[in-house]
């Protein structure tokens, strides 16, 4: 089979590498993306808190959107990967 559905299972079933806590995981494509989101965002709201134009209702968007980003990593099973994320940032503040 040579259609749109044969292309979309080999990306679905393909793996990638994700280091978290200096340990190598074997993730699928979509755990990868909502792991690198966590990061993401973790990172944006470190700065933000900085930030000389600071706005709290930019922060509680930047907060809810890290909380999201947490609950798919663990509807995707990779919650520990995100607890280890969220426990770095904890670590750096």
């Amino acid at each position: 089979m040579t259609g749109p559905e044969s292309a979309e299972q080999e990306v679905i079933n393909s793996e990638i590498s994700f280091e978290i806590g200096g340990v190598e995981q074997t993730v699928t494509p979509l755990q990868y993306h909502y792991l690198t989101l966590l990061e993401r965002l973790t990172a944006l709201k470190n700065t933000y808190q900085t930030d000389p134009d600071y706005e709290a209702w930019m922060m509680q968007a930047i907060k809810k959107s890290v909380y999201s980003a947490f609950r798919d990593c663990i509807e995707s099973n990779v919650g520990e990967a995100a607890r280890e994320i969220l426990g770095r940032e904890h670590q750096v503040n």
